[in-house]
């Protein structure tokens, strides 16, 4: 069962009313935690809120817990006292501190932090979790954080970047249906009743501007009434799902393909590079970091790299045959498992990526642009061009 948010009204241990929301499979979930939180349930409601339902930022929301926890940390503070400082609070705690304070009961009481992150009814993904079992398995719990917190960040940047590369775009198309309904609606309808009370033949491109002309608002209203339908459809019904299927096919794409199986080697390579930087043996740091990955390729390169080792084979020997992972990435890392600084040039590796990331993110932004304004102006121009062709021949015929 998919989890929903709901809000609750409940009383404290003071008596006094307090409101929130929490992530629940039903009601009754919702109370139990309540009450184990030391609340009173009054009032339990699932929560339509759109903007709190569906624009969360997880990634943010862990990546901030993160970051304070490795300051607390590398300021010397032990854990339990961090996650205290975490909880302190002037009034009464919010759900999140009430979170930080079951998460610090549940080590107090022998569990190893990723092991209470995980008891949380809203855990994070499985790459902060193997990141913080790698630090905790290797002492080096505090860097691990930063270095959670600072791939977070940079997997917010690129989602944001996305998102304005796409903006544009987007608003250009929205501006193509714009123009060619007011021309269907306003302009063509006029031009197609004094052609008719004139009696011209009409040329066979003008037919088909004038039928399209007819069809258009109908067919457009269709067409965004369907995608409307599948847009609620996704997002009410197992919207993960849903995300997980667009962001396949997305891969798919000429370009922006190309651009999100490179942030997948990114991924990959850092990942890997940290958990190795830490002291993790090649073989764990295979398999932690195929439990984060979400493509199939990736996933299918990583389980064959997990064979291999295990035989006693180099990697390079995998990653050259690889169509996915870059020629020159296979040769650095035939060069460190020689050199025994697979860490450092994993890192290299993904810092290079990353710098050919941010350049096909311009390019594409830029490429994007003009085409699409190139399409909305031959749209035009084939309308006008062919409403103008009948007008020249009856002008000729005048003459």
């Amino acid at each position: 069962m998919s989890k929903r948010w709901f809000k609750w009204k409940a009383a404290d241990a003071q008596g006094t009313l307090q409101s929130g929301r929490c992530l629940g499979n039903d009601s009754l979930e919702v109370q139990t935690l309540l009450k184990k939180e030391g609340y009173l349930p009054v009032k339990i409601k699932k929560q339509w809120n759109w903007s709190a339902e569906f624009l969360v930022r997880p990634n943010a929301q862990w990546g901030h817990f993160a970051n304070r926890l490795s300051s607390l940390l590398e300021a010397g503070i032990p854990l339990l006292q961090a996650l205290e400082i975490m909880t302190q609070s002037r009034g009464n705690l919010t759900f999140e501190q009430s979170q930080w304070s079951s998460v610090k009961n549940s080590i107090s009481a022998g569990c190893d932090l990723w092991e209470a992150l995980l008891q949380l009814k809203s855990p994070p993904n499985a790459y902060v979790l193997s990141m913080i079992k790698a630090g905790e398995y290797s002492g080096n719990l505090a860097k691990v954080l930063s270095e959670v917190a600072a791939e977070l960040e940079q997997e917010g940047n690129f989602r944001q970047k996305m998102k304005a590369a796409l903006a544009y775009p987007i608003l250009l198309l929205l501006a193509v249906f714009v123009v060619l309904c007011s021309l269907s609606i306003g302009v063509l309808p006029m031009y197609e009743r004094l052609f008719e009370s004139m009696n011209i033949e009409l040329p066979k491109l003008t037919q088909v501007i004038f039928a399209v002309g007819r069809k258009f608002p109908l067919t457009l209203q269709i067409l965004g009434g369907l995608a409307a339908a599948m847009v609620l459809i996704c997002v009410i019904w197992k919207p993960k799902d849903w995300q997980s299927y667009l962001n396949n096919k997305i891969r798919h794409l000429p370009y922006l393909g190309r651009i999100y199986r490179l942030r997948d080697l990114i991924q990959f390579t850092s990942i890997l590079g940290y958990l190795l930087m830490t002291g993790i043996p090649l073989l764990e740091g295979l398999r932690l970091t195929a439990g984060t990955l979400q493509t199939m390729e990736m996933l299918a390169l990583t389980e064959r790299l997990i064979q291999s080792v295990k035989q006693g084979n180099p990697m390079a020997d995998l990653l050259f045959e690889s169509e996915i992972f870059p020629k020159e990435g296979a040769e650095m890392i035939a060069v460190a498992e020689e050199s025994g600084n697979l860490d450092k040039m994993f890192l290299q590796i993904a810092f290079s990526l990353h710098k050919d990331l941010e350049f096909k993110l311009d390019q594409f932004t830029r490429m994007l642009g003009p085409a699409l304004i190139l399409i909305m102006a031959g749209l035009v121009g084939l309308v006008a061009g062919g409403v103008m062709i009948p007008i020249f021949d009856l002008s000729s015929q005048l003459k």
